[in-house]
């Protein structure tokens, strides 16, 4: 009789262990969020008080700065991303704290209800109505992906099952609450606690940086740019031009994206400004009519991840000096009935790569050089953006 007992105090045990444990995590996120904004709040408050003499909110800025950097690398996002997931968490919680609000008057809960209730009210509210509010939220702003994947990891630390994979409970390591706890007890500041939060926060899934590279008017680059203007996972994060008058750079200027415009000594006799391009996080390259020959020092920083167009049926009409009407008039002149685009991965050698797609196009008769040329930037904006999602897609890592 006793064994039974412990065995069935053990199960509970187990089962309240998971359930606060999921609370932690679930909580890690509104915590933060909540003291930054309440701190952020004071501080403001302070700084208005003492004519912008405080030194109090001159030091909480630089913290926040830095607090704000280390979430923005820890979670691979933009600076424009970061705001807007701040902006999802401060609408949830608000949201929530409303929900709650209203829930509890028209359950009829006053201070004199039985304590339980409310806090099973409140705990509800909280791992099942945040989460649920946190997401719809997300989806309005356009970072359903982002929070989705965060979601799925604290169902994975509770023990749930996810996506039909197999995930331990965490049953060792700390947890947000407890560590709070033994921070207080600790004397830890809340600011240094804060830092440890913060550290502590698993990295989220990040958006795959792009540099396009053009040499043109950048009429792929917009159409690449458009496509992936509201996919979370994917970010157009550097133009890279070798013209500093080509139009590309006022697409970038235009859609606020950082350009670069690149110099043939450094490009070819140095390092290919590979480390510009790690700065900025980059994983693939694109070619959208870029005219220069791509380094051997790139290639090997980025193998297997730049790709480029061809405005031809290669490997007809590829190699040097093969770009824009001289593709176009060579086609023509051979008398062949078909033409098209080849998009393909990028090595030594002038359009030589691996062919990834292509896509066709008939020569009619009397066709011109300007008329094929439109037929075949048809199938370029059409067909370029849609080759490199799904490339993105299957090389993505698990």
């Amino acid at each position: 009789m006793a064994a039974k007992i412990g065995q069935y105090a053990h199960k509970i045990l187990t089962f309240w262990k998971k359930i606060f444990i999921g609370l932690a995590c679930i909580s890690a996120d509104y915590t933060f969020i909540t003291f930054f904004l309440s701190c952020f709040c004071k501080a403001f408050k302070s700084l208005y008080c003492h004519f912008f003499r405080c030194k109090t909110f001159v030091v909480f800025a630089q913290f926040a700065a830095t607090m704000l950097k280390k979430l923005q690398q820890k979670w691979k996002v933009s600076g424009r991303q970061l705001f807007i997931i701040l902006c999802v968490f401060a609408i949830t919680g608000t949201t929530t704290a409303w929900l709650t609000k209203v829930i509890t008057g028209w359950a009829g809960f006053t201070a004199e209800t039985f304590w339980l209730w409310r806090l099973l009210l409140r705990l509800t509210m909280l791992v099942i109505g945040y989460q649920v509010i946190l997401l719809n939220v997300a989806f309005i702003f356009g970072q359903f992906p982002f929070f989705w994947q965060y979601e799925k990891k604290l169902l994975r630390w509770m023990g749930i099952k996810v996506d039909g994979g197999r995930h331990k409970a965490v049953g060792s390591g700390q947890s947000a609450i407890s560590y709070q706890l033994s921070a207080i007890g600790s004397g830890q500041s809340p600011i240094s606690n804060l830092k440890s939060q913060i550290s502590n926060i698993p990295p989220m899934s990040s958006p795959t940086r792009l540099a396009v590279f053009a040499s043109g008017t950048g009429s792929n680059a917009q159409k690449i740019i458009d496509f992936f203007r509201n996919d979370p996972s994917v970010e157009i994060t550097l133009i890279v031009s070798n013209k500093p008058a080509a139009g590309v750079l006022q697409i970038a200027e235009r859609e606020k994206i950082a350009s670069l415009i690149i110099e043939k000594g450094k490009f070819f006799n140095g390092d290919a400004y590979v480390d510009e391009l790690k700065h900025n996080s980059i994983d693939w390259i694109i070619l959208a009519g870029f005219l220069w020959k791509v380094p051997a020092a790139l290639i090997q920083a980025f193998p297997g991840r730049i790709i480029n167009i061809h405005p031809a049926l290669l490997p007809k009409y590829g190699g040097k000096g093969m770009y824009g009407h001289f593709v176009h008039e060579a086609v023509i002149a051979s008398g062949d009935k078909q033409s098209g685009i080849t998009i393909h991965y990028v090595d030594e050698l002038f359009d030589h790569g691996a062919h990834i797609f292509q896509a066709h196009c008939d020569i009619e008769p009397g066709e011109t050089p300007e008329t094929l040329a439109k037929k075949v930037q048809v199938l370029e904006h059409k067909h370029f953006p849609e080759v490199i999602k799904k490339l993105i897609t299957e090389n993505k890592p698990a």
